[in-house]
């Protein structure tokens, strides 16, 4: 289950930390997809079409809708980064720690 990280082969024997640099590392390769950004591209379509034609009259209707959008979103990002687990383990792995700063190019 992607949604269940603890649980995940790809960062076993990992402490805090490297679990940690690992899904960093998974997130950054994962908003290189453009499939990622389609529950905000879904979401502003709904709106133009809700303040344009008043797609949904009920304003609890409309929140529904944004909620539940914004429930695909976040499935949506923990299936990406779910699928870069994997990459992102043997790149740690290869580079280490060092791997943040060579390839997300952030300091801490």
């Amino acid at each position: 289950m992607p949604f269940l990280f603890h649980r995940r082969p790809e960062l076993a024997g990992l402490d805090r930390r490297a679990r940690s640099d690992v899904r960093r590392l998974a997130w950054h390769f994962a908003q290189r997809h453009w499939t990622l950004h389609a529950p905000a591209f879904a979401w502003i379509v709904f709106v133009a079409l809700h303040t344009r034609f008043g797609l949904v009259p009920d304003p609890r209707a409309y929140l529904l809708v944004t909620l539940g959008l914004f429930a695909a979103a976040v499935v949506v990002i923990r299936l990406h980064i779910a699928h870069y687990l994997r990459a992102a383990r043997a790149i740690y792995d290869a580079l280490g720690p060092a791997s943040l700063d060579s390839i997300i190019r952030t300091r801490r």
